[in-house]
């Protein structure tokens, strides 16, 4: 839930003193505080740089001012706030609950009851932010939190008045893609009718568990916002019609914050225990560590420095110092574990431990999540691999500082062991940071607990952009997008010349991920290439495979892509053989490294897939080449499918962790500094650079993109590379 303060933190703002940290972002930090009368607040302070502009701060002010008088009981009051402080900052109320986003993965969705109610109250709280003249503009899970009289809304850090329009840029979008109105997606200006659209988008994922609008890259979602109809078979039946009008394309054909609040009046006269047990019990550790939070006058600052307001020379004269901050909030920690409460452990591990090997180096333990599941068994191995490599490698440099160690523990592939492995990872205060875990299931379900204890972890083999909603400080992706590779596929038809008509089998068994690239293959085929596009969906469980492959080829196409599972992707390449099709045929990108080569046989022959993949024995470069001698060294073979990538983010991974290591003084690195530095981090990997977006998904340039994304072409059984996209593209230029 929290984190020890850094010794840079100050120890008090104003009237409140300084006890944790709870969060920390692009744009400052925010702190748990406390009056001397004992009222616990959330002191949401703005970084000095991001405060510089004269604009910010008179919208800051403007914005605190109007945020005084909202007056809901279902919205976290403002306590207090200084917009001319050096470093702004805001003190609302603190609600000591999980967010909404928190106990759905933990939990699953909210009982039809329970989500109704969540509705009416968070109407009844935009209610009266509007009548203040705010929008919020960032209705979403991670700003509902959960209390057992009812949820609050929190963070107005880029709510905006009705009638200011001077004061923010126009078409620039602000928000978190999946719970933004349409008219935010294309960079127009929110109006409450955008938090009632927001509100639909809340309520649909608390009564499903997922976005109306699915999962993947953000700007697969803001497309998918204004041009898709949202996915709402699983809403509860009796509020499908409500949530539907909430989520109306057109501003003017939602309902009012008033209706929807008088559409569920019923449920908010019945509201008391309103949560569902396992939810209920997860408010009630949280009230009970905010009751065990340490008393505050037997408390020193750190080095006693200005900004604290500390007297350094009236410490150094006093007779018996006090014990440190730090040390206190460790025993308050240590009170919970002897209460018995399982999420304090991760809260008790002390940042300043001596050395932890027994030896004359401290040991770090680098943990890999990995999996049992058969299905991604391939980099699973990859990644446990790459990991002791890479650790065997900084244990044999002379001089080091310290050693490292390696701890894997393997999921079963499902939402209840991959998060015992993150709780395992997160109570050992030894691991400093996690690769993985390698699924999608892991990736999103285990995101929030890594989150909580500020755990640092990336995933290299997940491509589906959600985790985000619940993890958005520790949580990384060094993968590129799923959706992103959808485009890959295009520009390789491009520069191959083989535009045409394509035939595209979305094989909906293979998951989101399939859907969201063969979506992105349709439109930009059709948009970047000029060419027809025949797309067939074959359902779950859907013995329709043959006959759609067969109606596509009686429809003319030249060109194929199969997006499914790998079974019926070897179905199709079978079929295509028998008929003669000589086109050219893609399968989805997680099938490179599969069994597809072995089991196709000689109808294999021909199937392209592009994939951010690289085969790092087929590259000539010096790095590549000392990176397979060292792999065929170890393990007597070449570098499996995904090795290079795991292998590139526990090096990212290391290379960061060393800078947050005490220089001198045997004392711990702190978890939350190693996040923070993941996400400014640029790194110059084997084949491609690495750096991280908004929501700490993979970015790079356009060039850079292309040089990492890799066509590999079954040949002969196996995958053989062809280049990268930048190598086709040159080879192109050349021959004109």
């Amino acid at each position: 839930m929290s984190e020890p303060l850094l010794p840079s933190d100050p120890s008090r703002i104003a009237a409140f003193r300084l006890l944790r940290r709870l969060g920390a972002g692009g744009m400052g930090v925010v702190y748990l505080g406390r009056t001397d009368a004992g009222k616990l607040a959330a002191v949401k302070v703005i970084h000095a740089d991001g405060a510089a502009d004269d604009d910010f701060r008179t919208r800051f002010a403007r914005e605190v001012d109007l945020a005084r008088r909202v007056e809901s009981p279902w919205v976290a009051p403002v306590l207090d706030a200084d917009a001319e402080a050096r470093e702004p900052w805001l003190a609302t109320e603190f609600v000591p609950g999980p967010a909404l986003a928190e106990a759905v993965t933990a939990h699953g969705p909210l009982p039809p009851r329970a989500a109704r109610v969540l509705g009416g109250r968070l109407a009844e709280a935009l209610a009266g932010v509007h009548a203040a003249g705010l929008v919020h503009r960032e209705v979403k899970p991670g700003n509902v939190l959960l209390a057992l009289d009812g949820p609050r809304l929190i963070d107005f850090g880029i709510a905006r008045a009705l009638d200011d329009t001077a004061l923010t840029a126009s078409g620039v979008v602000v928000g978190t893609p999946g719970f933004l109105a349409p008219e935010q997606a294309r960079g127009e200006d929110a109006t409450a009718a955008s938090d009632v659209f927001a509100l639909g988008c809340v309520l649909a994922y608390a009564m499903t568990g997922r976005p109306p609008f699915g999962t993947g890259e953000p700007h697969a979602l803001l497309y998918r916002t204004v041009h898709d109809e949202p996915e709402l078979d699983r809403v509860d039946a009796g509020s499908r019609s409500l949530v539907a009008r909430c989520l109306a394309k057109e501003p003017e054909a939602r309902p009012t914050v008033e209706e929807v609040s008088g559409g569920l009046t019923e449920d908010l006269l019945v509201s008391a225990g309103w949560l569902p047990d396992p939810v209920a019990r997860m408010v009630a550790v949280r009230f009970s560590e905010s009751l065990a939070l340490p008393g505050i006058e037997p408390t020193v600052v750190d080095g006693g420095s200005e900004a604290d307001g500390g007297d350094a020379g009236a410490d150094e004269a006093a007779p018996s110092p006090r014990p440190a901050r730090r040390r206190l909030l460790l025993a308050g920690g240590a009170l919970l574990v002897a209460g018995g409460t399982a999420t304090a452990v991760a809260l008790a591990g002390r940042d300043d431990d001596p050395d932890i090997s027994g030896g004359g180096r401290p040991t770090y333990v680098l943990g890999v999540h990995s999996t049992f599941d058969i299905a991604p068994a391939p980099q699973a191995q990859a990644c446990e691999r790459a990991a002791h490599l890479a650790v065997a490698q900084h244990n044999a440099t002379p001089g080091r500082a310290y050693d490292l160690a390696v701890r894997v523990l393997r999921d079963p592939g499902s939402v209840a062991g991959a998060q015992d492995v993150a709780r395992s990872f997160t109570a050992d205060r030894n691991v400093v940071a996690v690769l993985g875990p390698v699924t999608e299931i892991a990736m999103r379900t285990a995101a929030n607990i890594y989150g909580e204890a500020g755990l640092t972890h990336v995933s290299s083999t997940t491509g589906q952009q959600d985790y985000f909603l619940v993890s958005p400080k520790s949580s990384f992706q060094s993968g590129t997008s799923h959706t992103a590779l959808g485009s890959a596929v295009v520009l390789h038809a491009l520069l191959s010349k083989h535009a045409g008509r394509l035939g595209v089998v979305l094989n909906r068994s293979g998951g989101t991920a399939v859907q969201d690239q063969g979506s992105l293959i349709v439109s930009q085929w059709r948009q970047m290439l000029g060419g027809e596009v025949v797309p067939r969906v074959i359902a779950e469980d859907s013995a329709d495979g043959p006959a759609t492959v067969r109606s596509l080829l009686a429809s003319g196409i030249t060109a194929f892509a199969f997006l499914g599972h790998l079974g019926t992707t070897v179905g199709a390449a079978e079929q295509l053989a028998e008929a003669g099709f000589a086109g050219p045929r893609w399968m989805q990108h997680q099938l490179y490294g599969s069994d597809f080569p072995r089991r196709a046989g000689a109808a294999g022959d021909g199937w392209y897939v592009v994939t951010s993949a690289v085969d790092a024995a087929a590259l000539t470069t010096r790095r590549a080449e000392d990176f397979t001698a060292a792999w065929r060294r170890r393990y007597r073979a070449a570098p499996e499918p995904y090795a290079v990538e795991a292998y590139d983010s526990v090096r990212m991974l290391l290379t960061e962790f060393a800078r947050t290591v005490p220089a001198g003084a045997p004392r711990r690195p702190v978890r939350a500094t190693l996040s923070e530095r993941m996400a400014k981090a640029k790194y110059r990997g084997i084949a491609r650079g690495y750096a991280f977006g908004r929501f700490h998904e993979y970015t790079s340039s356009g060039r850079g993109w292309s040089d990492g994304t890799f066509v590999h072409e079954v040949r002969d059984a196996r995958f053989r590379q062809l280049g990268s996209l930048s190598d086709l593209e040159r080879a192109s230029q050349a021959t004109g």
